[in-house]
């Protein structure tokens, strides 16, 4: 990429003439002797902005804006003004955006851009309220397009006014008035009310059968993957061959579900990027990738030993299509040499397979034109879509019919330490998931400061919808037990005027923990933990909610009480001590509206001792 010349353009266009402005360097390449090649300027029509893309899982269809034709010139000079405002400097506070979401940008800008000028309008300064409330009425109930949807075509007019000193023909007043575009389009609270887009189009949790099925076909297709790469070795099999991308894609999957790394992230991992390291007699594995979203840069994900495993397995997949791309390079390095009539497009090329050289998650793109080796198509790392499509591909395989996305496998990961933290699963499944050992995920998180801290954003969010999801089933006609949930029982009585906003603001500030057999509500003094070890502490607590999900572990506890009724050398105390646990436990799973387990031989020893 031409740093040099394309940092060194103007970042505001106040005061520039036509010509000025049109010839702005918006982005260029550079060829091996620095030479630098103007790829596209402010006034064309196309801008080529691959060069300027970090992200390596994006199609390079989506790096290229084409500014709508169809539309007034002054509309579309004034749109191009505003977004090469923003991408240069910024929207304070905020950094200047990237080339993928300046490109996201155009392609909504364009469709508010085409509705404008087909009410008449020729220059934004002619934009009245009338025309905003219509677009708005348009979007909303014509289109019945989301939120996130509005608000991505509405935010061209918030840019307009923002950087409104760079246009020519400024926007007269702010279009939101008293408001502000997150809240007319229905992504922000106002007035106490909860966001149109509260809770809705979150990405779905894997469901534990359908998650089981695919990983445990993923571990079979990695553990029979050095006998497919022998044959493709041997000449056998073909090194494109479906066997063989059924590898790759089993191994994306397994790091993705066992790390909670991001698509862009997963796709950007080169070879050997892993590392293992023993603290204190615990040996951790960690995987090394950029993370690109927020810019951290360099991040390392903690990953089981088996993941490990899978990525050197994905490396030797990918080693006959890194060989291609090593020879390509080679070719395009000695064309770009070769003084041509344009050599941009070959540096392009150039730039962009030696971006994808190490990388583990490639495959042959038909779409991009010829690698020059003769095998069809080039080596391109998997774009966004293509991994879609190869996790769904992977479903199938593993006998679901389960819609399988990479953000998927994020979410579903923040779930499983949530649920294992909130006791909602078996923390023994999510050590079997992800292959631990003996630490908590907590724990074992805390172990690295390179750690990507938007998980544990991640991790607050889902804990926050749990508690939700928690509160609202007590809210319903479940039965609860317990002090604290005897109350919420009568409380249910009480009319809410809005429960799904009483839930979102007590979730914030309400701790909920697991015992094992309830869940505690005590925000300052508890009973010091003694409830974890004596059950029946928790019957009687006012911090205490017993409900149908412990209803299993109380008729356990019921059952022990009984057996130890059932003991003639154990002494008074022992049998006073089964006598009251025996009592509180069947008060809990009567309240739950549980028959108690039966024991042979003990039910008229249970009515006889219950009713003295």
């Amino acid at each position: 990429m031409a740093y040099e010349l394309v940092g060194a353009q103007p970042v505001s266009l106040v005061g520039l003439s036509d010509r000025d402005r049109a010839s702005i360097v918006v982005a260029a390449v550079a060829d091996h002797n620095g030479t630098e090649h103007v790829v596209s300027r402010f006034g064309d029509t196309r801008w080529d902005l691959r060069s300027l893309f970090k992200l390596d899982n994006v199609p390079e269809s989506r790096q290229v804006v084409i500014w709508p034709e169809d539309c007034p010139a002054a509309l579309v000079d004034d749109f191009k003004a505003v977004l090469y405002a923003w991408f240069k400097r910024g929207r304070p506070p905020w950094k200047p955006p990237g080339a993928r979401s300046l490109c996201s940008a155009v392609r909504d800008g364009s469709r508010t851009l085409r509705w404008l000028a087909g009410m008449g309008l020729k220059r934004f300064d002619q934009i009245r309220p009338i025309h905003i409330s219509n677009y708005l009425h348009f979007c909303k109930e014509d289109l019945r397009l989301k939120p996130t949807a509005v608000y991505n075509r509405l935010a061209l007019l918030d840019l307009l006014w923002a950087f409104r000193v760079d246009t020519k023909y400024a926007m007269p007043e702010y279009p939101w008035g008293e408001l502000n575009l997150g809240v007319v389009a229905g992504r922000m609270e106002v007035r106490g009310k909860p966001a149109a887009t509260e809770r809705t189009g979150k990405t779905p949790v894997i469901p534990p059968t359908v998650q089981s099925a695919i990983f445990n076909y993923c571990e079979r297709v990695i553990g029979e993957a050095d006998a497919l790469l022998d044959a493709r070795d041997a000449g056998k099999i073909a090194p494109l061959d479906d066997a063989l991308l059924r590898i790759r894609d089993a191994g994306l999957y397994l790091l993705s579900i066992s790390t909670g790394m991001r698509n862009s992230e997963a796709t950007g991992l080169e070879n050997d990027s892993w590392r293992t390291e023993k603290v204190k007699g615990v040996t951790y594995h960690w995987v090394r990738t950029v993370e690109q979203k927020t810019g951290k840069g360099l991040v390392e994900y903690l990953a089981p030993p088996e993941t490990l495993n899978a990525l050197r397995i994905v490396q030797r997949y990918a080693k006959p299509l890194q060989e291609r791309l090593a020879r390509e390079i080679n070719r395009r390095r000695l064309e770009a040499e070769v003084e041509g009539p344009d050599p941009r497009e070959c540096l392009q090329r150039l730039y962009r397979a030696r971006k994808s050289a190490k990388k583990l998650f490639i495959g042959a793109n038909v779409h991009g034109g010829d690698d020059g080796s003769g095998a069809g198509g080039r080596i391109d790392v998997l774009t966004e879509m293509g991994c879609g499509l190869a996790l769904d591909r992977l479903a199938r395989a593993a006998g679901t019919n389960w819609n399988l996305t990479s953000h998927q496998c994020r979410r579903t990961y923040a779930r499983m330490f949530v649920e294992s933290k909130m006791g909602r699963v078996s923390l023994i499944f999510l050590k079997w998931q992800l292959k631990h050992t003996s630490m908590s995920m907590t724990q074992l998180y805390a172990a690295n400061p390179l750690q990507d801290a938007g998980l544990y954003g991640e991790f607050i969010d889902e804990m926050s919808c749990l508690k939700v999801e928690i509160m609202e089933s007590w809210l319903s006609d479940a039965p609860l037990s317990g002090g604290a949930g005897r109350k919420i029982t009568e409380l249910r009585a009480i009319p809410i005027a809005d429960r799904a906003l009483l839930l979102k603001h007590t979730a914030d500030s309400i701790h909920i923990r697991p015992t094992g057999h309830a869940w505690c509500l005590a925000q300052e003094r508890g009973c010091g933990g003694a409830g974890l070890y004596e059950a029946t502490r928790c019957v009687d607590c006012k911090s205490g909610v017993i409900d149908e999900s412990f209803a299993s572990v109380w008729q356990g506890i019921h059952a022990q009480q009984l057996e130890l009724l059932d003991l003639d050398d154990a002494g008074p105390a022992v049998q006073q001590r089964a006598q009251r646990e025996v009592r509180l436990s069947r008060r809990v799973l009567e309240e739950l509206g549980v028959t108690p387990m039966p024991v042979d031989g003990l039910s008229s020893l249970e009515m006889g001792e219950g009713a003295r």
